[in-house]
């Protein structure tokens, strides 16, 4: 009986089969993988998992990539040795498997994304879930595309999803609750046109850029559960978009052969198809999401201890790439001595003409300033942002100074120790020049991107006034404080999820003291400033 309707469920879905999608089934290989002839080498040969692809006609198959849940050794790939065991420390993170092919043309400015995805979630909620929401990002004004997914097929039953928030998500009304503790499994096939071009004049974070794709979050999210609500909340102009938990991503790409793929995650398998086109096969390790670049890229690298930076630059933007990979290197050493270490492998840096100066995803990051003076600071801000949110979670929505005015007074973490404190200090002093010559820069950092009047006050109290009051707290705990204080809230919520109270529990436990009127002076209700 189940045969038969996952025959009828893939009749549903793919209106044309070119085969282009099948089973993924990977596991472990002995072999080392082959090199991929237009990539830079990486710096160590290492055994990589190797996908058993199984295509099956049409239309009879299921075109659901496969899970196996239990068995993580694929994601081992994408962690550093030394963090292969925090795959097994994570409470039943959500499964991702996913299976895309692109047409991308970049003269017409415009690509199609289709594919399928199947998401194995569990409940850790301590209530029954009566329906689950998965998110259509693309859909987002924050990015140039449209995009429409389902039916889905949950635990062998077919459900038409209902479309709230102008097609921004989608919710899925469970015929059986989903108890505390039980897992679900979804497959669901998804279709996004992305259009260009984007620039300086009309920044986005999905479209299509001087000949180059850019494609985070191209496919059905599953966002956070708050309190027992789904949070769907339509991303306000000038802040993120997305917040989602940790989760393991197996993402198989194909794609034209004329373009170069960079992606979250470590890729473990390449396949030439004989119409031209290539599949790439990428794991992640606990990512809170998952982002992809094709384009005419030149590719440098260049190892910030032992993680492999690649550079993914377009060919007139050349010159900028040594500012780039060195910007980026000394800032992971930065980060992994003053915060924590870097868990993964890779880091990919990849040019991205018009989105915004720069955008954070996890293992990757587009740099909208190649080109130009300004590659040093958006470069900096960007790799501080794999710890502010990548790593340790946060709410990019609700309370966006906890990784924004981080990564902004990483920026000053950069400058003392490679420029030496008289830069850090000019670039504070800056910092609180610009906020005293708001109207009112008495208000609190911790609104919500929402609750500021305009997007430079936005812009001047979450991100500059935010990074002054990193300083006064580094200032009111000392500098031996402050630093533990850093890597212990590192190591506590590193994969999870932090409220601007454990911010705050954090750095009281740390220094054994009451920093109430601190936060309230900076953080909650606001106060005369005088610029720290």
């Amino acid at each position: 009986m189940r045969t038969k309707r996952l025959a009828v469920f893939a009749l549903i879905f793919l209106s044309s089969c070119n085969g282009n999608i099948a089973t993924i089934n990977i596991k472990r290989a002995t072999a080392t993988a082959t090199a991929v002839s237009k990539l830079a080498p990486t710096a160590t040969s290492r055994p990589w998992a190797t996908p058993t692809i199984t295509p099956s006609p049409c239309p009879t198959f299921m075109p659901t990539p496969i899970i196996s849940i239990d068995d993580l050794s694929s994601q081992n790939y994408a962690m550093l040795p030394d963090f292969i065991n925090d795959l097994t420390s994570i409470e039943s993170p959500t499964r991702y498997a996913i299976s895309v092919r692109v047409e991308f043309d970049a003269l017409a400015q415009s690509a199609l994304l289709e594919g399928i995805e199947r998401i194995r979630y569990t409940n850790l909620s301590a209530s029954a879930l009566t329906d689950l929401v998965l998110m259509l990002w693309p859909n987002d004004p924050q990015y140039m595309a449209q995009m429409k997914a389902g039916p889905a097929l949950v635990d062998g039953e077919i459900i038409y999803p209902e479309e709230e928030l102008d097609g921004l998500a989608l919710r899925l009304k469970l015929s059986r609750p989903l108890v505390p503790g039980a897992t679900i499994d979804i497959s669901i096939p998804f279709r996004v046109e992305a259009f260009g071009p984007i620039g300086e004049q009309s920044p986005r974070r999905f479209g299509i850029t001087e000949g180059v794709l850019i494609a985070p979050t191209f496919y059905p999210l599953v966002p956070r559960l708050v309190d027992g609500e789904w949070q769907i909340q339509v991303a306000p102009e000038g802040g993120d978009a997305t917040n989602s938990d940790i989760a393991y991503y197996q993402v198989k790409i194909r794609f034209s052969e004329e373009y170069l793929l960079a992606a979250s995650g470590l890729e473990v398998d390449r396949q030439s198809n004989q119409d031209g086109t290539e599949t790439a096969t990428f794991v992640t390790g606990p990512m809170r999401d998952f982002a992809f670049a094709l384009g005419p890229f030149e590719v440098f690298t260049q190892e910030a201890g032992d993680v492999l930076l690649r550079a993914w630059v377009l060919p007139e933007h050349i010159d900028s790439s040594a500012r780039l990979l060195n910007a980026a290197s000394n800032q992971m050493n930065i980060m992994s001595d003053l915060v924590g270490p870097y868990p993964y492998p890779e880091l990919d840096l990849v040019d991205a003409p018009g989105a915004f100066g720069g955008i954070e995803y996890p293992g990757l990051v587009f740099i909208g300033t190649l080109g130009g003076l300004n590659v040093i600071e958006p470069t900096v801000h960007e790799v501080a942002h794999q710890w502010f949110y990548g790593l340790i979670g946060s709410d990019q929505l609700s309370n966006p100074w906890m990784d924004e005015a981080a990564a902004v007074y990483s920026e000053i973490l950069y400058y003392e120790n490679i420029n030496g404190q008289g830069k850090a200090t000019g670039m504070l002093s800056n910092l609180r020049s610009w906020v005293m010559d708001l109207p009112d820069p008495s208000m609190p950092i911790g609104r919500s991107v929402s609750e500021y009047d305009s997007a430079n006050d936005y812009v001047m109290l979450v991100y500059f006034k935010g990074a002054l009051f990193f300083d006064a707290l580094r200032l009111e705990l000392g500098d031996e404080t402050f630093f533990k204080f850093l890597n212990m809230y590192y190591d506590h919520y590193r994969y999870g999820f932090a409220t601007a109270a454990d911010f705050q529990a954090i750095a009281e436990n740390v220094c054994d003291c009451d920093l109430d009127p601190l936060f309230d002076l900076w953080v909650n209700k606001g106060g005369e400033f005088y610029g720290g």
